[in-house]
């Protein structure tokens, strides 16, 4: 079901499907912009930033459009100028997975690395969709596993001979940069948890509303904001059917592609290699939340050494109120403090800076 321009307003957006199959990639990559039309930037302004959405685990690009919206409306009273906002989708998720459908259940159908999702923003930005004023000023901000593929992005394009860093900055809301490998096994125990609940949960649903019920009254969606529940209800499902008396839904991203996801274990602490380099090349900052439950003892206690082992290097660090579901649970203060990130960089992003929200 797609975003509605309703939905979107006063925003404009753009989708862009990018089909590598014939040049070796089976996966087609779906990128997605975000404009304010009141709000136009010259190609001439050097000073205004581009941000790059990536996603968590089950979660879509869509999701994010309580933040994006906030960012633009609030960006301008602030004195901030955004060029334009960009999300990329996980390819067995959203929209992507749909595109994709066939290729992921004949090549991915157990395990899908998040190291894919890196690929995918790497192939974005090496597309020339974005112009040479957004590649100057470009700001990742990723959740959960999003943060750890534009690592891997920014990785590609190291190897690829990139003279100057990808990104001015790099934003990772609660990902999990996990260091020590002694905390695998917790972490699998947790996984097998995860992945238990998502093949449990129905394949379709009588309609839209059944649908929504349903997640609404269990977790993480019982926790999430109203607006972005609402956004979820108009964007995370697709019909069953072609046929306009059959009402029934089915999620866009199948039960079986996101335990794939989690089942690919080894991305966290692959992506938590990548940490090092990208502190050394990007001002990096840590968005966190306050509330750890969803971490086994063993693993919140490696979560809580990394983050103080490379507390120097770090250009800030910072807290939200909220479960490691951050910019579902709390959009608007996650919008607060992206900008809060913006405004305390000279040129854009630099200096240190630690605040709870």
């Amino acid at each position: 079901m797609p975003v509605t321009p309703e939905l979107l307003k006063p925003l404009v957006s753009s989708t862009f499907i990018l089909d590598h199959r014939l040049s070796g990639s089976s996966l087609q990559v779906v990128a997605k912009r975000y404009l304010d039309p009141a709000n136009p930037i010259p190609p001439s302004d050097n000073s205004a930033v581009t941000l790059l959405f990536a996603h968590g685990i089950g979660l879509t690009t869509e999701l994010w459009l309580p933040i994006i919206k906030t960012i633009y409306k609030d960006s301008v009273n602030a004195g901030h100028k955004i060029r334009s906002i960009w999300a990329v989708d996980c390819p067995n998720h959203g929209d992507a997975h749909i595109l994709n459908e066939e290729v992921l259940k004949d090549q991915y159908p157990s395990q899908f690395s998040l190291r894919e999702y890196g690929a995918a923003i790497s192939t974005f930005l090496s597309s020339g969709l974005l112009s040479s004023a957004e590649v100057s000023n470009l700001v990742g901000v990723g959740h959960s596993g999003g943060g750890g593929a534009l690592a891997v992005a920014a990785a590609i394009a190291c190897i690829c001979g990139g003279v100057q860093p990808l990104f001015k900055g790099l934003i990772c809301v609660d990902s999990p940069w996990m260091q020590d490998r002694s905390a695998k096994p917790a972490f699998e125990e947790l996984v097998q948890v995860l992945v238990s609940m998502e093949l449990s949960k129905p394949r379709e649903w009588p309609d839209k509303k059944a649908a929504v019920e349903y997640l609404s009254a269990r977790p993480p969606y019982s926790n999430f904001h109203p607006d972005v529940m609402h956004v979820l209800e108009e964007t995370h499902f697709r019909a069953v059917s072609s046929s306009p008396d059959d009402p029934r839904v089915a999620l866009k991203t199948s039960n079986e592609q996101e335990a794939a996801t989690w089942n690919s274990t080894d991305d966290a602490f692959a992506a938590a290699e990548l940490l090092e380099p990208t502190l050394k090349a990007t001002p990096t900052h840590l968005i966190l939340a306050t509330r750890t439950d969803i971490w086994p003892p063993q693993v919140l206690e490696m979560l809580k050494r990394t983050v103080e082992s490379h507390r120097e290097q770090l250009a800030s660090v910072a807290y939200i109120d909220a479960s490691h579901y951050i910019p579902q649970e709390r959009p608007y203060e996650l919008a607060e403090a992206i900008l809060a990130i913006l405004n305390a960089a000279p040129g854009r992003i630099s200096d240190d800076h630690e605040d709870s929200v």
